[in-house]
């Protein structure tokens, strides 16, 4: 196992050849109440398949660590042997990008920390997933600014305080964002500079048609990377009022029963799939995305008439 043998007690010598021979591309550490961390990206698939328990002696700290293929868990003992071992697997691979995984039982301050680290190493957060609930709002803004560095996708599951508002120092580089939970904190504008993005509105949702109004036309009148925009959980009243924002952007023509296409005086388009399922959702196509996505529905139902044309040949 690739883990076991780079955490055994290696010379100065043979680490560096480790170093040159062994550079995965990418690194997942996952903070909880354990440390999970595994070579490329995030999967929860084998995440309690041990195939082997083993303690080891790290920078001073005797830990004890359960291996799983290609990754390696630490049970909760302290978050210092956490941090030992994170830093311990960075100074050993020698990769540049790493995803991220925060949830409940690591602390915002801590959380914040970790992300400075990585920066100061000069690494490349590639992925970020948040999920700490928090009563204060001293480190949250810290982190949120950390994250306006990530490159390709941010998921905020979490709960922050009713008075919690946040105004980034610079636009978000993530290409996908996505917000569960409270999402007042965050202004719509604010997501202009990623490609796609999905925002649970829930109940708690304070949002006014001014509000949606005032977004949607900034949006359409602007050539931001902006290209899908989802808003899930949507109560009744606010589903009206978003559609009626979009319906004062311009003509709308019934497209079939879930999709609507809007005609703005400019001449340009945009694409709306509204539908129910316990809760109202809306996605808001601009026509690049909207192409795109017919594109690719088009090839996998091309790819499954194939397959059963060779089903059909395979039992004649």
């Amino acid at each position: 196992m690739i883990f076991s043998v780079l955490i055994s007690s290696l010379s100065k010598r043979t680490r560096n050849t480790v170093k040159l021979t062994s550079a995965p591309s990418k690194i997942s550490i996952i903070f909880s109440n354990d440390l999970f961390i595994r070579i490329g990206t995030y999967s929860n698939r084998h995440y309690w398949l041990v195939d082997s328990v083993k303690i080891y002696c790290i920078e001073g700290n005797r830990i004890k660590l359960h291996f799983l293929k290609d990754a390696v868990r630490l049970e909760y003992e302290s978050r210092q042997e956490q941090l030992v071992l994170a830093n311990h697997m960075l100074d050993t691979f020698k990769c540049s990008v790493v995803t991220l995984s925060f949830y409940n039982g690591m602390m915002t301050e801590e959380a914040w920390e970790f992300m400075k680290m990585i920066k100061q190493r000069r690494l490349s957060i590639c992925s970020l997933g948040y999920h700490i609930d928090s009563e204060s709002t001293e480190f949250i803004p810290r982190v949120l600014d950390e994250c306006t560095e990530v490159t390709d996708t941010i998921y905020i599951k979490t709960i922050f305080p009713e008075d919690f508002f946040y105004t980034p120092p610079r636009p978000f580089k993530a290409k996908e964002l996505r917000l569960w939970r409270t999402t007042n904190w965050f202004k719509l504008e604010n997501s202009l500079s990623c490609h796609e993005v999905s925002i649970e509105l829930g109940r708690s949702s304070n949002r006014t048609a001014q509000d949606y109004n005032s977004f949607l036309t900034i949006w359409m009148d602007s050539d931001a990377p902006l290209q899908k925009l989802t808003y899930h959980s949507i109560q009744e009243p606010e589903y009206r009022t978003i559609m009626n924002a979009l319906g004062n952007q311009g003509t709308k023509r019934v497209i079939d029963v879930y999709w609507t296409e809007v005609t703005r005086r400019d001449k340009s388009e945009f694409f709306i799939n509204a539908c129910f399922c316990n809760a109202y959702s809306i996605c808001i196509y601009k026509k690049q995305a909207y192409l795109e996505m017919l594109r690719k529905d088009e090839e996998r139902a091309l790819a499954k008439n194939l397959a059963n044309n060779l089903r059909v040949r395979e039992l004649q």
